[in-house]
């Protein structure tokens, strides 16, 4: 028996045939890698649309409106001290308004607390609420101390109790709401600015495997029109077709998502934060005012602690005035060297009405710092009196008339941002609202189409 040897060089002569990619084998490895790449796709896109989700949720519904309740916690604070000292400028009971006011101030703080600390997201807020809800307690009990030395008529007792009221309202309370304030603005720069990377990484990869699917699936089609001559597959075209429109649209709901987050956070936070910290500086440059009156011993001081807050608020260049100011800033123009939160807002006007509102609020501080000036001079042209009359009434023309006007257009300015805020957020969510469920509907289509597509052809060759 003869046995015939096939030499190596007969056998390196056959491998390339045994290896070459035949028309189902093509087929097969396409219908693989489309099934791959709508994996990825599903994957790249749930991961973005969830990392967007969650940067909408960290602004609109932890870190803002933690911060602008904590605002509001010193807005309460600031008012309450405002509004005791005006009792105590007074004999008791002569001022039934300011102890209204205060009671106000006070039951809104313990409502806003109680909110605060159910709204706790990081493990930093807890420490400033629990102070502020302690010392709360130390500061009304002071208080009260005063209004007893009051009703005796001991001026002396009266002011050292409150001297200790104004120490832990200055020293404790409102740093406390500063560092509730700062503890999710801190988390809220830090998240926005993940944000902006994370959508820019979750839109490329989304964008690189819908490219991969795309080009796999015209590979496809240019394939068989060029080996088995067809000249399209309807299958495999509507496949194209969907991962075609469901790229556009995924890339226009990411685009639109974060350019809603923008305009929550850059337009819209920005003046309401602004507008919230005018807001609580002006309270305490209202109590300043009343406790220069109060404390003479201190009252160097306490017009210092006035000045520089109202500077705060907003600090007008030394070549202008309140009323220059308003009105390039009615016209929309920027004024050189103005500083302050209301110089923050007014170059920051976004939304219809804002600019008026925010002229408006400008204006009305205006008229209560002119006010004030008023109830210097007569302090320190000895008409006391006078003075106190001015600083605690609520007519036409006093200081709490005036103050009052101020809030209000204040509050008119911040309505208009909190709108505009709110329906970014909700808009933001809508956004990226169902992808979950659409994903994979669009995934297992572009799958089922590229199967039902490709496998008559794969039938053909079985038969032959």
């Amino acid at each position: 028996m003869t046995t015939t040897k096939t030499s190596p060089q007969a056998k390196r002569s056959e491998l390339p045939n045994k290896q070459r990619l035949t028309t189902p084998r093509v087929l097969r490895t396409g219908m693989c890698v489309t099934w791959g790449a709508s994996v990825l796709l599903l994957i790249a896109t749930i991961s973005g649309v969830q990392k967007q989700r969650y940067a909408i949720k960290t602004v609109g519904e932890d870190s803002v409106p933690s911060i602008i309740l904590a605002q509001r916690l010193k807005d309460s604070l600031a008012g309450m001290d405002a509004n005791a000292v005006n009792e105590l400028l007074v004999k008791p009971g002569q001022n039934p308004r300011a102890i209204q006011d205060y009671e106000e101030r006070r039951e809104v703080f313990a409502e806003r607390i109680i909110a605060a600390a159910k709204n706790i997201t990081y493990s930093e807020e807890l420490q400033p609420i629990q102070k502020m809800q302690l010392a709360q307690g130390e500061y009304i009990a002071k208080i009260q101390q005063a209004r007893d030395f009051n009703e005796r008529g001991d001026a002396n007792g009266m002011l050292v109790a409150y001297r200790q009221a104004a120490a832990i309202m200055d020293n404790t309370l409102l740093p406390a709401a500063d560092k509730l304030d700062a503890v999710n603005s801190t988390e809220l720069e830090h998240t926005y600015n993940q944000q902006r990377f994370a959508t820019a990484q979750a839109l490329f990869f989304v964008i690189i495997s819908s490219l991969l699917l795309l080009s796999v699936l015209v590979g496809l089609q240019l394939f068989l029109n060029h080996r088995m001559r067809r000249i399209l597959n309807p299958m495999l075209l509507a496949a194209t077709a969907i991962a075609i429109i469901f790229l556009g649209y995924t890339i226009n709901a990411f685009f639109w998502a974060s350019y809603q987050l923008k305009v929550a956070k850059e337009d819209a936070f920005t003046s309401l934060h602004a507008i919230r910290q005018a807001r609580a500086l002006g309270y305490g440059i209202n109590a300043d005012q009343n406790r220069y009156l109060l404390d003479a011993a201190d009252a160097t001081k306490y017009q210092q602690a006035f000045l520089d807050k109202a500077a705060k608020i907003v600090n007008i260049p030394a070549a202008q005035t309140f009323e220059t100011v308003a009105a390039a800033s009615a016209q929309g123009l920027k004024v050189e060297g103005l500083t302050g939160y209301m110089a923050l807002e007014l170059n920051n006007i976004t939304f219809p009405g804002e600019r008026e509102a925010a002229v408006q609020s400008l204006s009305t501080y205006a008229r209560y710092l002119m006010i004030d000036k008023q109830i210097r001079q007569l302090q320190q042209s000895g008409r006391h009196q006078e003075a106190i009359a001015l600083s605690t009434g609520y007519n036409l023309g006093q200081s709490d008339w005036a103050f009052s006007e101020f809030k209000q257009a204040n509050q008119n300015t911040f309505n208009l941002n909190q709108k505009a805020f709110d329906k970014a957020i909700a808009q933001g969510f809508i956004e990226v609202n169902g992808f979950e469920i659409t994903t994979p509907i669009v995934v297992v289509f572009i799958c089922v189409l590229t199967l039902f597509g490709l496998l008559p052809r794969l039938k053909e060759y079985e038969r032959s």
